[in-house]
């Protein structure tokens, strides 16, 4: 893909809660992956990071994809999510949707799945665990989707607590830990497309 042609669709900004909004369309509107950045990334991420995963979720797989900035705000993130995805697409019983966050904006997928019921699968790579440890456990014991699955870099200073989350493993949660990853997966030029193929599609 060429980095000089590689666009979002339509950008969007939210100003009173300071979040962005990227969509990139396909054509099957009820195939929609949502992208929860790391608190304060661009929605284009490091080197167009999710851009480039946006076009290759629609390219390869079909999906129209939205991603999402992170700020630091007290607002429930994902509710508000779901609002824009709702103006922009016909939400059915038949749509799928599916979620992946990224550090701070896997725990707020976790934290709040119930705010967009319409998620089915989440994809929650390197949630910092020492905050908020209580309640991503217990919100991990409730959940009751198709597939929450956490996945933790071995560099990570969360994979050491990631057996909290073990307790709670069962068919439709799972825990992997990926050897050699650190916080942002960016060592060894990873592909986030295959962890995504390999976890939740």
């Amino acid at each position: 893909m060429n980095r000089t042609t590689l666009t979002f669709d339509l950008v969007k900004s939210c100003e009173n809660s300071r979040i962005d909004y990227g969509f990139v369309f396909s054509r099957d509107r009820q195939k929609i992956f949502l992208i929860k950045t790391g608190q304060d990334g661009s929605i284009y991420g490091y080197q167009n990071k999710y851009l480039k995963l946006a076009c290759e979720l629609r390219d390869k797989f079909g999906f129209s994809v939205v991603c999402a900035s992170t700020p630091s705000v007290e607002i429930d993130q994902i509710a508000q999510f779901a609002k824009i995805v709702q103006s922009e697409f016909e939400i059915t019983d038949t749509t799928k949707i599916y979620f992946m966050g990224m550090s701070k904006g896997a725990s707020i997928g976790c934290l709040r799945y119930a705010s967009f019921p319409q998620v089915s699968r989440f994809l929650l790579i390197n949630p910092p665990l020492m905050i908020n440890t209580i309640k991503l456990c217990r919100c991990t014991q409730e959940f009751t989707g198709e597939i929450m699955a956490f996945v933790f870099g071995s560099l990570d200073p969360s994979a050491r607590l990631a057996g909290l989350l073990k307790l709670y493993e069962r068919e439709n949660v799972r825990i992997s830990i990926i050897p050699g990853q650190d916080h942002h997966f960016s060592k060894d030029n990873f592909n986030l497309l295959e962890l995504i193929k390999s976890i939740i599609l």
